[in-house]
């Protein structure tokens, strides 16, 4: 029972983690039918009521104040499997766990009532059956009942989650709806400015860095950590968002078409930072150009005399910036160099290494030189971007520069953390092609013991996905001294990238799910070693074969 309660909140978690949609649950099913079925389980539930028919048809003898010998036997043996079976049951929630939200309690509320309806059919059938094939005790005949039912539910818990889920959607879709105009009742009467901040990258180190100059003299509310979707940002701004905070800074990414605009609509930003456009998430778009047109809403969204600011060294946003300029908007444009560009926010005389950077801003406003402790040249367009916001907002550019010197990594990306002697590289929010490869860069600045990697490769790229893996495979072998890769099927095309790269083969060291890292990683790390752990992939994407 304990095992089948946990499977289906497994699967409750699964459907969480797929933003409840789904058709993603239905392909994660049709992807992992292996572990939806669990074919272990299934095997000893069926050896559990073989056991108990077989018992019921033996002439077994009635022990005095015990009853019939088979009732107990049966007891003993379904007891035991089920402590066999809790005790190798690897659970699903290994980075994460269940978040218990209300439509978390909705579905699973749903889920367990169907799995009761189903588990009581299946036993009563079985009870029926067997009673009319084999004479047997009442009570052995309810345990090989139960034993069916249980055995019938495990195995379509997904089934089971997946209606729940689906059953509910209207439902869900209407509290949506209502939490929507609320948070659009708040958003007019909302008196502060909003500056609305998206890309395939880099849009939440951006964020948390606009927020920080802007708090030196403004009082600013910026989205958490992690929330950048509608139904998230909804939230924050009718429960957290106050009168009093002058300045609302908002990651807003995008899943599919049209989300962007739909937070867009509620939160009517003046200003917008477009920071890149990739190929991130190009498995849900399916082409560049969609992702390019997902991102241009945030600047479509824009009222007249809004400022779109964007990242002159992307081709994908100047392309956008371009856009945007043809059709009467303001632009301003942010680059490093020392080209020819008409840049508004120019960064140029850079000087990297493993504490950070120091680097040289031009702009209308006059110049100044900066200094800051992230990590890698791209946080250089970061600052850069999050500059000609503050510029705008009113805040000196030397003011900025004071604050760009006390800024510290956003969570997870890049940030460097130091533990018994070993350095790591928390670099786990960051999914993207170009972002992998910086990273590199920034291990390979650091010197002393092994560099060592870990990671689960790259996602949601479509059919250039294999391609991507096998490129960062090849820039890894050129700066790491030891790999170790999560999952084996996913990193195949990297383990093959490595190979390309002239990377031996022992140094690779595969774990099949992020909870096995810790152990491989005490076999080969020394104090004065440089971890980077690049990307980490949700729960959905575990292997357990």
């Amino acid at each position: 029972m304990v095992v089948v309660v946990t499977r289906h909140l497994d699967l409750i978690y699964l459907t969480q983690l797929e933003r409840y949609n789904s058709a993603r649950l239905r392909g994660w099913i049709a992807r992992h039918w292996g572990i939806a079925l669990d074919g272990r389980g299934a095997l000893v539930q069926v050896a559990v009521l073989g056991a108990g028919i077989l018992l019921a048809w033996l002439p077994l003898p009635d022990i005095p104040g015990l009853g019939h010998a088979g009732t107990g036997t049966f007891y003993i043996v379904w007891l035991g499997a089920g402590i066999w079976l809790r005790a190798r049951w690897s659970s699903l929630q290994v980075s994460q766990r269940l978040q218990w939200t209300p439509r978390a309690v909705r579905v699973a509320a749903v889920t367990f009532v169907l799995a009761a309806a189903v588990m009581f059919a299946a036993s009563w059938l079985t009870v029926i059956l067997v009673s009319r094939l084999i004479p047997a005790p009442r009570a052995l005949l309810v345990g090989i009942g139960l034993a069916a039912g249980l055995l019938v539910i495990s195995e379509v818990a997904a089934g089971t989650v997946f209606a729940a889920n689906l059953s509910l959607a209207p439902l869900e879709q209407a509290i949506n709806h209502r939490f929507y105009a609320q948070a659009k009742v708040r958003m007019r009467q909302y008196p502060g400015e909003v500056v609305g901040i998206t890309g395939s990258y880099g849009k939440t180190t951006t964020k948390f860095i606009l927020a920080t100059l802007l708090q030196r003299r403004y009082s600013v509310f910026k989205t958490p950590d992690g929330v950048n979707t509608t139904m998230g940002i909804v939230r924050v701004v009718r429960e957290t968002l106050r009168d009093d905070h002058q300045f609302f800074v908002v990651e807003v990414a995008a899943y599919g078409p049209g989300e962007i605009r739909e937070v867009c609509e509620i939160l009517r930003p003046r200003l917008g930072i477009l920071t890149a456009v990739g190929v991130q998430h190009l498995e849900r778009f399916g082409t560049p150009e969609r992702i390019a047109e997902a991102k241009y809403e945030l600047i479509d969204s824009l009222p007249p005399g809004g400022l779109a600011i964007v990242n002159a060294d992307d081709p994908g946003a100047l392309r956008l910036a371009e856009r945007a300029r043809r059709e009467g908007r303001r632009v301003r444009l942010y680059g490093v160099g020392e080209d020819e560009r008409a840049l508004d926010i120019r960064g140029k005389d850079i000087k990297l290494s493993s504490h950070g950077s120091a680097f040289r801003v031009e702009t209308e406003h006059g110049a100044a030189m900066f200094e800051t402790k992230l990590l890698g040249g791209w946080n250089i367009a970061n600052i850069l971007g999050a500059t000609a916001a503050a510029l705008e907002c009113g805040v000196p550019l030397e003011e900025i520069a004071d604050g760009v010197k006390s800024l510290t990594p956003a969570p997870k990306r890049l940030e460097l953390r130091e533990e018994g002697g070993v350095i790591k590289l928390i670099d786990v929010a960051n999914a993207n092609p170009l972002g992998a490869q910086m990273a590199l860069e920034v291990l390979s600045q650091f010197e002393g013991g092994s560099k060592i990697l870990i990671t689960p490769g790259l996602v949601e790229l479509g059919q250039i996905e294999a391609e991507e893996n096998r490129r960062f495979g090849r820039a890894a072998a050129a700066v790491c001294d030891y790999v170790l890769l999560v999952g084996p099927q996913q990193t195949q095309p990297l383990r093959e990238g490595l190979r390309e790269g002239g990377f031996a083969g022992s140094r690779v060291l595969v774990a099949r799910h992020s909870g096995e890292v810790t152990d491989y990683l005490k076999a080969i790390v020394r104090e004065g070693d440089v971890l980077l752990y690049e990307n980490r992939l949700p729960d959905t994407y575990l292997e357990f074969a």
